[in-house]
């Protein structure tokens, strides 16, 4: 199949997204490169705070962070998708233990890097198959703001605690993007549904948010 038009690409793009689920993302959504305008200002502050503690490769490579369309200038749509670890059990009980020690769930399993990484070559490749394309995978381990495009692309919206958090699967999911050549028309940012809430805020244990949607890594148990 070759996109021809609107209705080609829309009609891949709903073939691409039942493709992610099929793979077991529980969401795919699409934005522009140049969808983050924003974040350049949010991470030259976060940098400037001091909050990236010893993660000096956050200020070595604002550039690309900071502006995704540097990243690869030939991109036209930016494909990001969540894979859910909700557990199945009420991770917020070892709270009521305080002589229990409390693992965070995300580093309970294997290594989501691996996992999907793997998981987004195979959407790609698919894609690459269906239409002749340029693609690149991104999760984690490189300058991208994974949060801030997710947020972009709809799938949900960062919230106090500078996490993806979305109304259909929590904040429970690990993000990856795939950059591609294809021009998708892009999906309708989410925009921010925390109200008055601070769940998150008063929930950490070191106090590492200075205020809400400002964290600082240097408090963050993740960090040490």
């Amino acid at each position: 199949m070759s996109v021809t038009s609107a209705a080609d690409t829309d009609a891949l793009r709903g073939r691409l997204v039942a493709q992610a689920l099929d793979e077991g993302f529980v969401s795919c959504r699409i934005c522009r490169p140049d969808a983050v305008p924003d974040v350049p200002e949010r991470l030259q502050a976060f940098v400037d705070a001091g909050y990236h503690g010893q993660m000096a490769w956050m200020a070595d490579r604002m550039a690309w962070r900071g502006d995704p369309a540097a990243l690869w200038p030939e991109a036209r749509s930016v494909i990001m998708l969540a894979e859910s670890y909700t557990p199945e059990y009420d991770p917020t009980e070892v709270l009521n233990h305080p002589d229990k020690a409390g693992v965070s769930v995300y580093a309970q399993g294997r290594d989501y890097h691996d996992i999907v990484k793997k998981r987004l070559k195979r959407v790609a490749r698919w894609l690459v198959a269906q239409e002749p394309c340029e693609v690149k995978v991104f999760v984690d381990t490189a300058p991208v703001p994974e949060k801030a495009l997710g947020q972009a692309a709809g799938l949900g919206w960062q919230g106090k605690h500078t996490n993806l958090l979305s109304r259909d699967w929590g904040n429970w999911a690990f993000l990856g993007a795939i950059f591609t050549t294809l021009d998708f028309t892009p999906d309708t940012a989410e925009v921010d549904h925390c109200g008055s809430c601070r769940s998150c805020l008063t929930a950490c244990p070191t106090n590492a948010f200075p205020a809400p949607y400002q964290l600082d890594a240097r408090r963050c148990i993740s960090y040490l």
